[in-house]
């Protein structure tokens, strides 16, 4: 009988050669599929970074200083802000997927400022600020500076 120059596939796999290769391949395919999370995208499911309350409050605080200050006869102002809680964060059944994110609620506003004696005055900065901050006008309060 004449030696066949081709190997079998069961002398294939049996090789020395043949399971390093295979070790080989699998290290790589195990390293690959270990680095494709790392370096993927931002997920749709990460968590947002903690929103904190007292940023919003001050940042809200220097945005309403600016407006009544720039309402007519209102000057020199100080603002106080008050909320009512922190961020809400609402998420999907799956309770991984997050859906909403709302802000803390105002409870009141208190603006003292110069022209705080006047009754024009205070009825532009009150319709200010129930306005932009969708608010009633109960949880607004406005007096003179002194």
């Amino acid at each position: 009988m004449e030696q066949s120059k081709s190997k079998k596939p069961k002398d294939i796999l049996t090789s020395e050669k043949s399971r390093y290769v295979f070790i080989v391949v699998g290290l790589a395919a195990i390293i690959l599929i270990f680095f494709s999370g790392q370096f993927s995208g931002g997920s749709q499911n990460a968590m947002p970074a903690e929103l904190n309350s007292v940023d919003y409050e001050e940042r809200l605080t220097a945005e309403v200083l600016s407006m009544v200050q720039s309402v007519e006869g209102a000057g020199t102002a100080k603002i106080l802000i008050t909320l009512e809680d922190s961020y809400e964060y609402i998420y999907l059944d799956d309770g991984k997927t997050l859906q909403k994110i709302n802000e803390p609620t105002i409870r009141g506003v208190v603006v003292a400022c110069q022209g705080g004696d006047s009754a024009v005055t205070r009825e532009k900065i009150s319709e200010l600020l129930t306005t932009v901050l969708n608010i009633p006008s109960t949880k607004v309060c406005i007096t003179k500076l002194t």
